[in-house]
C-alpha cells in the first residue's frame, strides 16, 4: 500500500523566460514586495537546476478547488506587476522537499 506524506510543501507556478526574469529582477517600489527569493508571503522564485520558476509555495494540504484559487492568485499578482506580459494559463504543481533535506535532482542544492 502506498503511504501518503503531508509534510511536503507544494509549489504552484511556471518556468520563467529571460524577459520575465529581468522584469521581476528590476521591480521598483511597492511592487518589489510581491516577488521574493527569501519570502513566500506572495510569490517566490525557485530553481530546478539552471531553470528559474515563479509561483506560490503552499504549506498546507490543497483541495482541488484551492488549486484553482492559487493559480488565479499567482496570475493575478503577476498581471498586476507586469501588465503587458502574457502568462501561461496552466501552471505546474511541484513537490518541494522538507526544509533542510537535499533535493534528489541535484543532490547538493538547498530546497526551494
Amino acid at each position: 500500500m502506498l503511504e501518503l506524506l503531508d509534510r511536503h510543501r507544494l509549489f504552484v507556478g511556471f518556468k520563467m523566460d529571460g524577459s520575465l526574469k529581468r522584469q521581476l529582477q528590476y521591480l521598483q517600489g511597492a511592487d518589489k514586495r510581491y516577488v521574493s527569493e527569501e519570502s513566500s508571503d506572495f510569490l517566490t522564485i525557485c530553481r530546478i537546476g539552471e531553470d528559474s520558476y515563479v509561483g506560490k509555495l503552499v504549506e498546507d494540504r490543497m483541495t482541488t478547488d484551492r488549486v484553482d484559487d492559487v493559480r488565479r492568485n499567482v496570475l493575478s499578482i503577476l498581471t498586476r506587476i507586469c501588465p503587458d506580459t502574457r502568462f501561461p494559463t496552466h501552471l505546474d504543481i511541484i513537490v518541494c522537499p522538507p526544509v533542510g533535506e537535499a533535493t534528489s535532482t541535484t543532490g547538493s542544492e538547498e530546497p526551494a
